[in-house]
């Protein structure tokens, strides 16, 4: 337990704080540009990281379908909606986009019921118009 919790930490920690770089950075660069820079910094520490691990050799296990979902994934949340939430924190204050973007898990939550026909709860129900609600006062503000 105290791992999940010190990982949830550190991803609140992490998420949270990326914006305010992001947001000095596009102070004076071209959201397109900037979305490079960062992602292929990324890449290059990703890709050390998977060589100093040794799980670069477990490429060989990836099959033509995770090598679509994972492209998919890639060019829909890495190029496509990190560029827009790029422009859209280029112009916008950060302490209203980056929680307004963060509500992405509300589209998953209705596309998994809609598209993967999983069950939902009274309980998701509630959170989902929460969510909505929450959304709705937050673009008011």
């Amino acid at each position: 337990m105290i791992k999940i919790v010190t990982l949830w930490l550190l991803t609140l920690l992490f998420w949270g704080s990326a914006p305010l770089f992001e947001k000095w950075a596009l102070r004076s660069l071209d959201p397109l540009l900037a979305l490079a820079v960062r992602t292929g910094i990324a890449a290059l520490v990703l890709i050390g990281a998977c060589f100093l691990s040794h799980r670069v050799y477990q490429i060989k296990d990836l099959t033509a379908q995770d090598l679509v979902a994972l492209g998919a994934s890639g060019l829909l949340a890495g190029v496509l909606g990190m560029f827009t939430y790029f422009s859209l924190l280029k112009t916008g204050q950060a302490s209203k986009v980056v929680p307004l973007t963060a509500a992405y898990p509300l589209v998953t939550a209705i596309l998994s019921l809609l598209v993967l026909r999983e069950d939902i709860s009274l309980m998701r129900l509630l959170g989902i118009i929460i969510t909505i609600l929450g959304l709705i006062i937050l673009q008011r503000s």
